[in-house]
C-alpha cells in the first residue's frame, strides 16, 4: 500500500512568514504518512489546483493563533489572542476543498476549532475571562490533564483507551457544538477535548497528540491508527 499524501496547514507569522512546529510532520512521517505543507493560498481556485495536483489523501489542520469572533458572530472579549484573516480564510477555504472530496480531516488545537466554526459552531474566546480563572490551567502544557473518550467512538479506538493523560495548551475550547459533530472526548470540568464525524471520517482534538508521540504510546498510536484508517480510505 503506497504511502497516504497529507496536507498540514501553516500558521501565518503577522510578518507573512509560514511557520510550523517540527512535531506535525514528524508524527505523520513517523506514522507512515507523506507530510506536504500547503502554502496559505485564500483564493479558492488556487486551493483546489494545489490540492488536486499533490494528489493528497487527507488534510490535518494544525495549531496556532486564535480565529477571529467575526466567523462565529461575536464580538472580541478581553483575553482574544493574535488573529489572522489570511489564516482563517486559508484554513475554512481548505477544509470545505477537503469535505468537498471526501478527505479525511484531523483537526489539532486550532484545527479542532477551526472544523467546529467551519461547521456552524461556536468558541470561548478566553478561557479565564469567559468560564472563570480556574479554566486558565488548559493553558499551562506542562499540566496534563484525563481525557474520557466516549465508548465506542473513533477517539476511543484510534487512541486505544477510554481514560488518557494528555498535555494542554489552549485559552480557547469549543462552547457551541456544531451540529454535525458529536463530542467524543471531555476532561473532568467539562471542557470538550474531542470531536468527530465518523461519517465524513472528521475527528478534532483540543490537545497536542504531536508533541507527545516519544513518551506516549497511546499517542504514537493515534497517529499510526488514523494514518492507516486514510490508507485504507485512499485504497477503497
Amino acid at each position: 500500500m503506497e504511502k497516504p499524501i497529507i496536507i498540514l496547514s501553516c500558521d501565518v507569522a503577522d510578518d507573512g512568514r509560514m511557520q510550523m512546529r517540527q512535531e506535525y510532520f514528524t508524527a505523520i512521517a513517523d506514522a507512515g504518512g507523506i507530510p506536504v505543507v500547503m502554502p496559505p493560498y485564500v483564493e479558492r481556485s488556487k486551493i483546489d489546483e494545489w490540492v488536486d495536483r499533490i494528489g493528497a489523501s487527507a488534510l490535518v489542520l494544525t495549531g496556532g493563533a486564535d480565529l477571529d469572533p467575526q466567523l462565529y458572530r461575536e464580538r472580541p472579549v478581553d483575553g482574544l489572542g493574535r488573529v489572522s484573516l489570511t489564516r482563517d480564510v486559508y484554513e475554512l477555504e481548505l477544509f470545505d476543498c477537503a469535505m468537498r472530496r471526501g478527505l479525511p480531516v484531523l483537526g489539532i488545537c486550532r484545527g479542532l476549532q477551526v472544523i467546529n466554526v467551519a461547521l456552524g459552531g461556536s468558541l470561548y474566546q478566553d478561557m479565564p475571562t469567559q468560564m472563570g480563572e480556574e479554566f486558565g490551567s488548559h493553558s499551562r502544557e506542562d499540566i496534563l490533564h484525563e481525557v474520557a473518550f466516549t465508548s465506542g467512538s473513533e477517539l476511543e479506538r484510534l487512541v486505544g483507551k477510554q481514560f488518557v493523560l494528555t498535555n494542554t495548551h489552549h485559552h480557547q475550547c469549543i462552547h457551541r457544538v456544531a451540529d454535525e459533530l458529536t463530542v467524543s472526548g471531555t476532561t473532568v470540568d467539562g471542557v470538550v477535548e474531542s470531536v468527530e464525524w465518523p461519517e465524513h471520517s472528521i475527528v478534532g482534538v483540543q490537545f497536542h497528540p504531536e508533541r507527545m508521540t516519544d513518551d506516549s504510546p497511546e499517542m504514537a498510536r493515534f497517529f499510526e491508527e488514523w494514518v492507516r484508517m486514510v490508507s485504507e480510505k485512499d485504497a477503497e
